[in-house]
């Protein structure tokens, strides 16, 4: 189904709704379990109760972290309750390092006494931290830039990056970016190009390096610094990962360079540049059928920026935590 807002064209498809009312209820759900968090420090009764087991589980597959459970029993209002809760609400954090998990449950011994705290509506599901935690925002965060980019596909035209002339004539030729702060935009490209294929290798090398390290330590409790082999191997990787972001990032400006110079070309009247409206970018990203170049342009440096900002903010997510 297609209609028109106020002269903008917005298709709407059984996927397209699907996935939106799915955000929508992830970005719910999230927001649900923290207004739920947040009543229940509020309101919370605190109650004597005592631990029964406290345990750290791993999850499975590559990607893997940690997740903490402390089971307690305790009375209120003359009936027995066991709980497995830490935190308030249904979605408990991870941890990616497990001395991190190791230090929330510390406190947590086996047969020992300690505060729980109650929501009076719900006395099953006692929890020993008296706080709220960010992992709802997960959800919320999740759901949201789903939803966002469902909508943002939604509006706009449907064949954006397709059907765009690209005049072949001298008189269309492009002038702008010969440079790129200075430095010739084919020496940019090739010293982009070769960053992201040594800097992997340096990471891989340095992954062996370190497993091969742990392997062979003495210790089962290694202290690390950077004067030491494995530090010196940490540190290698963390190096190669910004090379590896540095050289995306100069590729990233090259491709964008590459784009301006396409749509140089591209006859009047121009259509609107895809980076500075978002639908025609995501409703481009999105596409599968035939683009032209300078649809693919725009869909590669969509792309390359996008991994960017993702690559970033796992490295920052993993410093964070790893401090």
């Amino acid at each position: 189904m297609e209609f028109t807002v106020r002269g903008v064209a917005v298709t709407v498809t059984p996927v397209i709704l699907l996935t939106l009312v799915l955000g929508l209820g992830i970005a719910g759900y999230g927001g649900y379990d923290y207004v739920q968090q947040s009543n229940a420090v509020d309101d919370a009764v605190a109650v004597e109760t005592t631990v029964v087991d406290a345990s750290i589980s791993r999850s499975d597959g590559r990607r893997f972290y940690y997740r903490i459970s402390v089971e307690h029993t305790y009375e209120y209002q003359g009936r027995e309750y066991t709980s497995k809760q830490v935190f308030p609400g249904s979605t408990g954090p991870i941890y990616t390092v497990r001395s991190d998990a190791h230090r929330i449950i510390e406190p947590y011994e086996p047969n020992e006494t300690a505060t729980a705290y109650i929501d009076p509506d719900s006395p099953s599901r006692a929890f020993l931290k008296r706080q709220t935690t960010f992992a709802p925002f997960r959800f919320i965060g999740f759901g949201s830039l789903l939803a966002l980019l469902t909508t943002l596909h939604a509006i706009g035209a449907r064949n954006p990056g397709q059907n765009t002339g690209i005049n072949q004539t001298t008189e269309r030729e492009p002038t702008r970016y010969d440079t790129v702060f200075g430095v010739n935009r084919d020496t940019l490209s090739r010293v982009s190009k070769r960053l992201m294929l040594f800097t992997p290798a340096v990471f891989f090398v340095s992954l062996v390096t370190i497993v091969a390290l742990l392997l062979n330590a003495e210790s089962s409790s290694l202290q690390v610094s950077v004067t030491d082999p494995v530090g010196f191997a940490l540190l290698a990787a963390l190096l190669s990962v910004l090379g590896f972001i540095f050289g995306l990032t100069l590729y990233g400006i090259w491709s964008f360079t590459e784009y301006a110079r396409l749509r140089e070309r591209i006859p009047d009247p121009r259509p609107p540049s895809p980076f500075r409206h978002p639908s025609r970018l995501v409703t481009i990203m999105y596409s599968r059928d035939d683009l032209n170049v300078y649809g693919r342009r725009v869909k590669l440096t969509g792309f390359v920026f996008i991994l960017i900002g993702f690559l970033i903010g796992v490295v920052a997510f993993v410093l964070v935590t790893a401090s």
